[in-house]
């Protein structure tokens, strides 16, 4: 990962990939299964462009509507546009800029069973050898058939999904969107899977490439090319009972997991260099990703944005803290984030009508240089009911997107400042180790300025930590149980990072670095982001009401605010700073008192109500 540095600011260069992939077929890739063909030093020569697929001051919309684009701002459609080019040319006629169609790696089961009348042969398998269905789609049926699981690794398949491609692009649509682009990889920690043909044989080619002759020894696999991972196990005993609870501990479990993640990687970078030849020139790209764990974080480089659905923990009744880490992190990937919550959110939200929950949601997102999406429509799940709807009530919802368009010019081109950096390690995280959310949410609560710099590996190419990268910050943060690679070890260990290491122990190590950089009081009544111009001498400072109270499903206004910003992440002297623009989501927008010395600025807020923004100029 390539960064330049402007005082406290990381500008993380935008690395929008050019994708060496070789020549495919539609029925089958002449790539082996579980193989990339995109090096980490193919990411690295990769297109460099200033330009994000998403601005920060975007009204994405999830499903389509043009009756909605007008009282929201509409600006993008980031899911599941129309594929209608009539639509598309009304959405662009009407302010639409991007419009995105969405192709459902899981979800478009009836679309399968139209294609082909051999549909089953491409539906994956568990180790019974029996097809299975998507679990939160138990409630759908086309035909008379169930809502089965189809298999990313079949040639039938993948026919179909570029047959899916094909009218993707014949629309005219700007971007593409994959929905569960995980496919089968999605589906082997938990349902057993897949033991198709196709992955069977997929895993063999795998193995071929991967097992030292030693190591085959060692598992006495025999003849390789005849070699069947399903009899294999059937062979030592394993029942499907035993592999449900054991599959971790069994023999070439790591390689299976290894071959299912690379394997879906490549088909969807594949998949998107297909979309660049037929369309004629870049199709930004994004996918569904809860961006939680490394195997949803392994697309990262091959993806323009992220379009995805978010955990809100709406049955909290609180402002969220997770997707606080999960635009963090997005931040480290360099790529945007469109998010929308969980269909058990937006059910527990249709069920008691709670517009005042969701619209911190909307300003968190905002505030923190990301967008959620709009909610006029929503999918709901819950086990009892299944699939249901949500429709956001206009007057609840636009005005605060209508709030986040006219204030465009203190959002797009403002970038998260950070005196701390929080270690993401992909090897770790592989290893169930170096977890970091609950640091990062520990730091966000206690406003400290930081960012999550990302160490990436095989799964998540093109990321790689330098000494330089780490000399910007003040602090650098790691779990106490990392397990980091030999080449993290190797910048970790060096003398000007080991003198700014904070080994984490727990939340109280937060509080080491609380009021160094920004100081508010009261305290923990409010989130404050400062976000600084990536060209000009301008500071946002973002405040966002924590104070929600369940029983008005409002929040409570916060009084008499101060904050204290530190020269250290400030664009030029205190002394030198003019207040610019002041906007307030409310009926009112509050006055704000500057005063600054030497060493600091400070900012006098009457009231917070949602959502305030404070602009400082410098000249």
């Amino acid at each position: 990962m390539f960064q330049a540095t402007l005082g406290g600011l990381t500008m993380n260069r935008r690395i929008w990939l050019v994708l060496s992939v070789v020549a495919i077929s539609v029925l089958r890739s002449s790539q082996a299964f579980g193989e990339t063909s995109l090096t980490a030093s193919t990411l690295a020569e990769g297109r460099h462009s200033p330009v994000r697929a998403i601005k920060h001051s975007d009204v994405v919309f999830m499903y389509d509507n043009p009756d909605m684009y007008e009282p929201y701002g509409c600006t993008a459609l980031g899911w599941a546009g129309s594929q209608s080019p009539d639509r598309i040319r009304l959405a662009h006629q009407r302010g639409v800029r991007l419009f995105a169609v969405s192709i459902g790696f899981r979800t478009e089961f009836a679309r399968m069973i139209d294609f082909t009348p051999q549909f089953m042969e491409a539906t994956c398998r568990n180790f019974a050898g029996e097809p299975f269905i998507v679990p939160w789609l138990w409630d759908h049926k086309h035909k008379e058939q169930p809502a089965w699981w189809f298999c990313t690794n079949s040639p039938l398949y993948r026919e179909y999904l570029y047959s899916r491609l094909r009218q993707v692009i014949a629309s005219g649509a700007d971007a593409l969107h994959i929905d569960d682009y995980t496919g089968t990889a999605g589906a082997v920690t938990w349902l057993d899977a897949c033991f198709c043909p196709s992955c069977m044989s997929g895993f063999r080619e795998y193995l071929k490439r991967k097992l030292s002759q030693e190591r085959l020894e060692e598992l006495k696999l025999g003849d390789l090319s005849k070699f069947d991972y399903h009899q294999y196990l059937i062979e030592q005993g394993i029942t499907p009972e035993k592999y449900h609870t054991q599959r971790a501990q069994l023999p070439l479990a790591t390689e299976v997991l290894d071959f299912q993640v690379k394997s879906a990687t490549q088909f969807v970078a594949e998949f998107r260099e297909k979309a660049n030849e037929w369309k004629g020139s870049h199709m930004p790209l994004a996918v569904n990703s809860s961006l939680v764990g490394p195997i949803n974080l392994a697309i990262t480089p091959y993806v323009d944005y992220f379009c995805c659905e978010v955990d809100h923990q709406a049955g909290k009744r609180q402002v969220p803290l997770h997707p606080i880490y999960v635009y963090k992190l997005a931040d480290g990937l360099d790529r945007p984030v469109t998010s929308t919550a969980s269909g058990g959110d937006w059910a527990d939200v249709a069920a008691n009508n709670l517009p005042g929950l969701v619209r911190t949601w909307i300003a968190l997102s905002y505030a923190f240089g990301h967008n959620f999406m709009a909610p006029h429509r929503q999918w709901c799940y819950t086990r009892e009911k299944g699939t249901h709807w949500y429709s956001g009530p206009v007057e609840e919802y636009a005005p605060l997107y209508r709030f986040a368009r006219s204030n465009a010019e203190i959002l797009d081109d403002f970038e998260s400042i950070a005196k701390v950096a929080v270690v993401y390690d992909s090897h770790s995280q592989r290893q169930g180790k170096g977890q970091i959310e609950p640091i990062c949410t520990a730091l966000a609560e206690l406003n400290v300025p930081f960012t999550i710099v990302v160490q990436g590996d095989d799964w998540l190419p093109g990321y790689n930590l330098r000494e330089f990268d780490l000399a910007q910050y003040a602090a650098i943060v790691i779990p106490q149980n990392l397990a980091p690679s030999a080449d993290l070890e190797q910048v970790l260990s060096s003398p000007s990072v080991q003198k700014k290491l904070v080994r984490w122990k727990s939340p109280q190590d937060a509080v080491a670095l609380a009021d160094r950089w920004i100081r508010l009081s009261p305290e923990k009544q409010l989130f404050v982001t400062g976000r600084r111009h990536l060209r000009e001498k301008r500071l946002a400072v973002h405040l966002v009401n924590r104070q929600y109270d369940p029983a008005r499903d409002a929040v409570t206004p916060v009084q008499n605010v101060v904050i204290t910003l530190d020269r250290a992440i400030l664009p030029g002297p205190p002394a030198n700073s003019q207040l610019g623009t002041v906007r307030s989501f409310s009926e009112q927008s509050g006055s704000v008192e500057v005063r600054a010395n030497a060493e600091h600025v400070e900012l006098n807020v009457p009231a917070v109500d949602l959502w305030t923004i404070v602009e400082l100029r410098w000249p």
